[in-house]
């Protein structure tokens, strides 16, 4: 018996690539569209750059930016300290109430202590004091004083008449959510 032996295959280099392989169609495509999210960001959060203007030789605060501290600084001096009472008794909403979302008012009985620096009209402009409740100013002065106020009336509000005379009372008022 004859075996034969094939000679082994004969190894060969390969051959050198001259041009690196084009990077993938994908690739330019998710880098462009990385691109496209960020300059549309950008355009639409970056604030104007004109709050700046020269003058003599310097740099003062724009017409606008002035304006708009202005007003700031008027809003600041001219706050008001507000309670919403009802007006008619009836169900109201009630944040403080545990798992009633409900809360019976009197008439009089207080539903909110609140401040504002832009007044009843812009604070409450799209209806969100539901009817048969009135907004009532308390106290007009610069926004710490009004802050103040506002601070004392909620926290001694579980001491009013009207909150305990109730089974359980709130210790606060049924539309502050928080002690602010």
């Amino acid at each position: 018996m004859n075996t034969k032996t094939l000679p082994p295959p004969s190894i060969q280099p390969r051959p050198e690539i001259s041009e690196p392989p084009s990077p993938k169609p994908r690739r330019r495509l998710w880098w462009l569209m990385v691109v496209a999210v960020v300059g549309i960001y950008a355009a639409f959060n970056v604030e104007d750059f004109d709050f700046l203007v020269e003058k003599d030789g310097g740099y003062d605060l724009s017409p606008k930016r002035k304006a708009k501290l202005q007003k700031e600084q008027e809003e600041i001096d001219n706050a008001e300290q507000y309670v919403i009472i009802a007006n008619k008794a009836g169900l109201y909403p009630c944040y403080n109430c545990g798992k009633s979302t409900l809360i019976f008012l009197n008439e009089g009985e207080v539903w909110k202590y609140g401040v504002t620096r832009i007044g009843q009209n812009k604070r409450y402009d799209k209806g969100e004091i539901p009817k048969g409740l009135e907004y009532v100013v308390e106290f007009r002065g610069d926004y710490a004083q009004c802050l103040k106020l506002e601070k004392s009336q909620i926290y001694y509000y579980a001491l009013l008449p009207e909150n305990l005379s109730r089974d359980v009372p709130l210790i606060r008022p049924p539309a502050n959510k928080v002690d602010q």
